[in-house]
């Protein structure tokens, strides 16, 4: 990536950050119900087994009943664990199991290194849906991360899989608080993905 692009992006972040962090926990949860009934309600996630959903933080649609349903409705449901600059979605089994998960740096639930999973990537199921997080979003579809391209490697990766177990892309759907979107075409790179839908109120 070139530096003035760079640059751009994270001018981007820091504004956005800002702008997020001053809602309200209240606010987060009135639009983060209304973004969690437009996933439940999607042909894809209903036809979806095998699925994977980041775990929130404060500035982001909130994930926690998303997960609570996937594992009420005995879909398997994976989480990030992340190593360095390595991103693997891993299994868990139930709400009380979620619920002990440990907070990593960034204060977000997160599953040990040092307590075996299944690996998403290691079944011969592979990954039906990502359900995804981001910083920003436009209105062409453009999704501006935090930087660290954890998910544009992962989908790659993801994908070379579903291929060689035979089964089809992974979707994906990312979630965005109103605040996250934006009028302005956000900047983007060769090596960005972006999703093939946007959730917002």
């Amino acid at each position: 990536m070139n530096p003035a692009l760079r640059a751009l992006k994270n001018t981007i972040r820091k504004d956005m950050r800002q702008k997020l962090a001053a809602l309200t926990p209240d606010e987060i949860k009135r639009q983060s119900a209304v973004v969690t009934e437009k996933l439940l309600n999607m042909p894809v996630f209903k036809a979806s087994q095998n699925i994977s959903v980041y775990i929130s933080m404060h500035g982001e649609v909130c994930t926690q009943e998303i997960i609570k349903t996937l594992l009420d409705q005995k879909k398997n449901c994976y989480v990030p664990r992340c190593k360095g600059p390595i991103m693997d979605m891993v299994k868990i089994e139930s709400w009380d199991d979620y619920l002990s998960l440990p907070k990593n740096s960034w204060n977000i639930p997160e599953p040990t290194q040092d307590y075996p999973r299944e690996n998403a990537l290691e079944t011969l199921h592979g990954l039906d849906l990502v359900v995804m997080p981001g910083l920003a979003f436009d209105r062409t579809g453009t999704r501006l991360g935090h930087g660290r391209g954890y998910y544009d490697t992962y989908l790659i990766k993801a994908n070379e899989y579903n291929k060689s177990v035979g089964r089809p892309p992974v979707a994906t759907v990312a979630l965005s608080l109103t605040e996250q979107m934006v009028d302005t075409p956000l900047p983007r790179c060769e090596t960005d993905i972006n999703p093939e839908h946007i959730l917002h109120p």
